[in-house]
């Protein structure tokens, strides 16, 4: 492995091209360090970038096994970059596309957390981007594409326990990854469903999926938690982009469901 001192160079150098629209030339000097100095140099120089650098980088592959930066990236490296993946986007872009966006988050973050077959490496992904506030909002933004399948999803957890659950009327492609999250940190899936019902009071209300009319629930307060839709969920992720870097993750604030949460 290469010596730290050469770190900051490749960093330096990588970062260069990134800002200079370069991915591609970026992926080859990290594929040329990997080749001289092996994973655990490429490793070590990208937790030395700038999240918002990393950011940058890694949306340009849409989480795609291309980029082996995709593959070697440190979970909590990550988790910070994640921060950014939301901050190129505008008020009128969110309210026009917000399908289109939530696409791209979701190719992003997918391909990301199954880059690879490491179970304990997915995890860990898992546990350090929804300790974040933007995380635990950038999945939500997600899962509200198919509401009623992580409603469905939700229930069957609940009766069932996480890994024995999987059974849904629908194959949506979010459901993978849900059940990734309920699986591997129950408490990340608490918060990613608090993120989208953030009215919700277990046991007192039922989880519902806005109708396609976008009807409110002006009649049934009392019955249900509404979901946030996604282009909400965008919006929040939007101003969550920090004003500089993160290097300490924020922890996020929601709380636990606790026992007998769907009684």
């Amino acid at each position: 492995m290469a010596d730290s001192k050469n770190f900051p160079a490749i960093s330096r150098q990588v970062t260069e091209l990134v800002l200079a629209g370069s991915s591609a030339h970026a992926e080859e000097a990290i594929n040329d360090t990997a080749e001289q100095f092996g994973d655990l140099a490429v490793v070590a120089v990208l937790d030395t970038l700038e999240p918002q650098v990393a950011a940058m980088h890694l949306s340009a592959f849409d989480g795609g096994k291309l980029s082996l930066a995709t593959l070697l990236i440190s979970p909590k490296a990550w988790a910070e970059s994640l921060a950014f993946f939301a901050a190129t986007w505008g008020e009128d872009m969110i309210a026009d596309e917000p399908e289109k966006l939530a696409e791209s988050l979701f190719a992003h973050i997918h391909g990301i957390i199954f880059s690879g077959d490491d179970p304990e490496r997915r995890a860990a992904l898992i546990h350090e981007a929804l300790s974040t506030d933007w995380g635990t909002t950038a999945f939500a933004a997600l899962f509200s594409t198919a509401t009623g399948e992580i409603i469905e999803l939700a229930n069957d957890i609940h009766s069932r326990g996480a890994h024995s659950s999987g059974q849904t009327t629908s194959d949506h492609d979010v459901i993978p990854l849900a059940l990734e999250i309920a699986r591997s940190d129950t408490d990340a899936w608490d918060r990613v469903l608090f993120e989208i019902f953030p009215d919700w009071q277990p046991g007192e209300n039922q989880l519902h999926a806005r109708s396609e009319e976008g009807e409110d629930n002006d009649e049934h307060d009392h019955e249900y938690a509404l979901a946030r839709t996604t282009h909400e969920l965008l919006l929040r992720l939007r101003k969550q982009v920090p004003s500089k870097s993160v290097r300490v993750p924020k922890t996020g604030g929601r709380p636990s469901l606790g026992e007998d949460i769907f009684a």
